[in-house]
């Protein structure tokens, strides 16, 4: 029953930023690449909060089966990822040479973190009173949130990937 109690919990944490993305989406795409990606990034900069994984008075790892080398991959894929969404944010906004690049890099990053966290973090609770409220919190909101925005800027890329690969067929009038 618990385990129930989390999945619904994520399901509709998903289904909630899916509806809130939907109901702003009219206005993000009026303002073009720029403002959509970087507002969907800006999510991505509170990920440091997955750094709470390398302290244990907040994750006993026990539990959960976790080692310690795996909470290091979750605390600092979370960081990397942020520090990434940063840059990519100033790149697409600076119009940066590269900035496609520094897109995908965090765009890559953040969702391999999120595969590799997410999921094994939900799958692992047996006993939800050892996650905590914050730790509810996380995975309930914030990794629903990550889950839905990185799905859709995948989606942002490859279509602003396309765009520019269209542009650069065709002929330039002089």
């Amino acid at each position: 029953m618990h385990n129930l109690i989390m999945y619904t919990s994520v399901a509709i944490g998903l289904l909630a930023w899916a509806t809130i993305l939907r109901l702003n989406w009219p206005r993000l795409a009026s303002q073009g690449f720029a403002a959509t990606f970087t507002f969907l990034a800006a999510i991505h900069l509170f990920r440091p909060i997955g750094l709470i994984a390398l302290l244990p008075q907040h994750l006993d790892p026990a539990p959960f089966g976790f080692t310690q080398s795996y909470l290091l991959q979750v605390g600092w894929g979370d960081a990397a990822s942020a520090v990434l969404a940063a840059v990519a944010i100033w790149a697409v906004l600076g119009k940066w040479r590269g900035a496609m690049a520094w897109a995908w890099a965090f765009v890559v990053v953040g969702t391999l973190d999120t595969l590799n966290a997410g999921p094994q973090f939900i799958l692992a609770i047996k006993d939800q009173s050892l996650v905590g409220a914050l730790g509810w919190l996380i995975l309930t909101i914030y990794v629903p949130a990550l889950i839905v925005t990185e799905a859709v800027l995948v989606w942002l890329l490859i279509r602003q990937s396309r765009k520019a690969e269209i542009s650069s067929r065709q002929p330039h009038l002089a």
